[in-house]
């Protein structure tokens, strides 16, 4: 078992939510009174907006779920496909996309940030990041762009890219409202509560920080301690707590109280976290390059659950019920129970899996991509394969369910919109 260090634990610490008029990271003071009232921190997660999958696994705890309400059959028929949008290729999964009731936001290796009709999937516009320039200039293969996923909220959609600026465009127009350079470069994806987005960003040293800004004008709030090396991983909350947790390449895997502002505890896993953790009851859940699924205690860090593979994961855990749904390199997408750490099933793909899965819950099913070039939607209590759809490319982004349409893209940047051949359509 890994060594466990604690930093500033506060055990049996309630809920506390305080008025954020604090200093700046630069240690200059508040934006004023007139935005006073945006520096409270949500003490909920406010319902998803109906038909709509706003960012990167869906919530702030990243469980993993799709929308309550989102039913599909086994039976998935195309509705549309986009041309390839990517220009390259990078050893890591892919923009994942958002959705809202009327378009398909997603990032591409040519540091472009692009909105789709829902409706057929022809762009609305396309916004080109500060990386666009410099990935149009490189001859090589390697193309980095914009690996995060999209984050909206009720007026902008937030995006990082790997020239390590953060950006809010305007859904409606595709305009920069603003940009900010928080670091070297952005892998993550942002994380939208509330008035804030939360986002993990790398220095070249390496090093990195997690940063929290002002929706409404990028401003910083605060930022983490360094990490002591780059989290390509993206942020997890637990709201309730005020605590949010992120993992680095060093192996070190983090929880910061975002509303003190300080540590609680950093948990040493065996090699590099690349997932993003699920927060699920007392527990939050992320996988390793050291093969293992890492279940640990949210008040203490403690170790709770234990599950090795035969291969380095970078999927990010989805959590239902009682069981964890991880993809792993070895190709197989597991389900451990999360009372006992027994395995309940493990389905092999031809390929390893990169992707991360999506719980369709109200249909029972979960869908993952593989490198194998194929999509599979599974049975949730089995395991047994539902529907195979193959790809002109890998899978390694996240499949999003939503309504009674599944959207997802490959790593040619082909993004796809299926529909449950059963449903009126949405």
């Amino acid at each position: 078992m890994s060594p466990l260090v604690r930093a500033f634990a506060e055990p049996g610490r309630g809920p506390l939510r305080l008025l954020f008029a604090l200093a700046l990271a630069t240690g200059n003071p508040s934006c004023g009174d007139d935005a006073q009232g945006s520096w409270a921190f949500p003490t909920a997660i406010s319902p998803v907006p109906a038909g709509t999958y706003p960012q990167y696994r869906l919530d702030p705890t990243h469980q993993g779920l799709s929308p309550p309400g989102t039913s599909l059959g086994s039976s998935l028929t195309l509705v549309w496909q986009t041309a390839p949008l990517a220009i390259g290729n990078y050893p890591a999964s892919k923009s994942s996309p958002a959705v809202d009731v009327d378009r398909v936001y997603v990032g591409v290796d040519d540091g472009q940030l692009i909105a789709l009709d829902r409706s057929n999937g022809t762009v609305t516009w396309r916004f080109q990041t500060h990386r666009y320039p410099v990935e149009m200039a490189t001859t090589d293969s390697l193309h980095l762009g914009i690996h995060g996923s999209p984050a909206l909220d009720d007026r902008n959609v937030y995006i990082g890219d790997y020239s390590g600026y953060l950006y809010a465009v305007d859904k409606l127009s595709g305009g920069l409202v603003w940009e900010r350079q928080l670091g070297g470069s952005i892998g993550a994806s942002p994380v939208v509560l509330g008035n804030f987005v939360f986002i993990a960003v790398e220095y070249p040293d390496p090093d990195g920080k997690v940063f929290v800004v002002l929706a409404q004008t990028g401003e910083v709030v605060w930022s983490t301690p360094s990490l002591g090396d780059h989290p390509h991983s993206s942020v997890s909350i637990d709201v309730s707590r005020g605590l949010l947790f992120v993992g680095a390449n060093n192996g070190l895997f983090f929880c910061f109280d975002y509303v003190r502002r300080q540590q609680q505890w950093v948990y040493q896993t065996g090699a590099a976290v690349k997932s993003t953790a699920a927060v699920f009851g007392d527990t939050v859940y992320v996988t390793s390059w050291d093969t293992k699924l890492h279940g640990l205690a949210i008040a203490t860090g403690e170790p709770q659950l234990e599950f090795a593979t035969t291969a380095a994961s970078m999927s990010s855990p989805s959590v239902y019920q009682n069981a964890v749904y991880f993809g792993s390199s070895d190709g197989l997408l597991y389900a451990v129970d999360t009372r006992d750490g027994h395995l309940d099933w493990a389905f092999q793909s031809q390929g390893p899996i990169m992707s991360s899965p999506t719980v369709i819950q109200d249909s029972a099913l979960v869908a993952i991509g593989s490198w194998d070039r194929h999509l599979y939607l599974l049975d949730l209590a089995t395991g047994e394969l539902r529907q195979s759809i193959a790809f002109a490319a890998a899978v390694t982004s996240v499949p999003v369910a939503v309504g009674d349409s599944l959207f997802v893209n490959d790593d040619a940047g082909t993004v796809y919109a299926f529909r449950d051949a059963d449903g009126a359509g949405n």
